[in-house]
């Protein structure tokens, strides 16, 4: 097992150089699907989305699914973030140790926009119609721990998109890879998200009338408009975590994580948590990159955990820099039971 463990992860470190050449400013803006890329836990945002290596349980689905090998038992996730210009993100997850077979995951992710006017260009103030738009991702993982130090894990997502009438809809894959060398207080990991097919939209309103008489004999006929094809916003993730202190009550970790994009410039992201009595947190993290249009930066959050019984409630708040736009706003509550 140690040696097919060892291979699975030469191979992931083998393919990552061929997948990340594909970034740079020559394919920005070309993917869709970018609610993909949106984060969805209070933990990871607030320490700059650099836990690629440092995260565990039910979180780990949003980051790295290989993370999601250490659920005991359950877990279950509810977050709401704030995001930009009026648009909201819900996001539930949930985990389950099946025992010697692993661990089963689920989520859901939705992104509201709310509704919005019609304008055409016969009636540019408005028709006093309006359309809604839905973005929803439904998805399945699947976690393993492969030996004491390797941890595997999978995500299968369904994308789904509808604007006015119109809808997309596609499948993306993660896989990701978690390992602990024998260094104390020091874990690697891998990660490679949104891969898959490309998607289209289609519906009613590509359809429209065309004339196809001649002369003095009209008729109407019906043409349609196709609508491109759009790739996924692929990209590939390098993380380090290192407990740096680990003192009575009190343990302090540090986390950072290279992104290389298939669609942009890459990403720089750098974490910190402090930590009393696996009880109180205080967190903060920086994201950077070349991309002149990025409007990420500084983040910071808090989190309590609170035993009742034979449940564990953590609560976890992040305030997060948005450039131009208002600051996010994250709460996620999770349940360990």
């Amino acid at each position: 097992m140690r040696t097919i463990a060892k291979l699975i992860i030469m191979s992931a470190l083998l393919l990552a150089p061929a997948i990340s050449m594909a970034g740079g400013d020559r394919r920005l803006g070309t993917a869709g699907a970018l609610e993909l890329l949106i984060p969805t836990d209070a933990r990871g945002a607030a320490m700059g989305g650099s836990v690629i290596a440092g995260c565990d349980g039910v979180d780990a689905l949003s980051w790295n699914p290989a993370g999601a090998a250490g659920i005991e038992n359950n877990e279950l996730s509810a977050s709401h973030r704030i995001y930009i210009a009026g648009i909201t993100l819900d996001h539930v997850s949930y985990g389950r140790n099946l025992g010697s077979a692993g661990v089963l995951g689920l989520s859901a992710k939705v992104l509201s926009m709310g509704d919005e006017r019609v304008y055409t260009t016969s009636q540019p103030e408005g028709t006093g119609e309006t359309f809604s738009t839905s973005f929803v991702v439904v998805g399945i993982s699947y976690a393993r721990t492969l030996t004491d130090r390797v941890s595997f894990g999978i995500n299968g997502n369904y994308v789904s998109e509808q604007i006015s009438r119109e809808t997309a809809r596609g499948l993306a894959f993660d896989m990701g890879f978690v390992y602990r060398p024998t260094l104390t207080g020091l874990t690697l990991g891998i990660v490679a998200k949104n891969y898959g097919p490309t998607m289209k939209f289609d519906g009613p309103d590509f359809s429209h009338p065309i004339e196809t008489g001649q002369g003095s004999d009209p008729s109407t006929g019906e043409g349609r408009t196709q609508s491109a094809s759009f790739e996924l916003p692929s990209f590939i993730q390098f993380g380090v975590a290192w407990d740096a202190l680990a003192r009575g009550k009190q343990h302090l970790r540090l986390t950072s994580a290279y992104q290389s994009n298939s669609f942009s410039q890459d990403e720089f992201r750098f974490g910190s948590e402090w930590g009393m009595a696996d009880q109180l947190f205080l967190r903060g993290g920086y994201s950077a990159s070349s991309r002149n249009s990025y409007i990420y930066g500084l983040s910071l959050g808090a989190g309590l955990r609170v035993p009742w019984g034979g449940t564990v409630t953590t609560l976890d708040y992040t305030w997060a820099q948005a450039g131009v736009f208002e600051s996010n706003h994250f709460f996620t509550v999770k349940l360990r039971f």
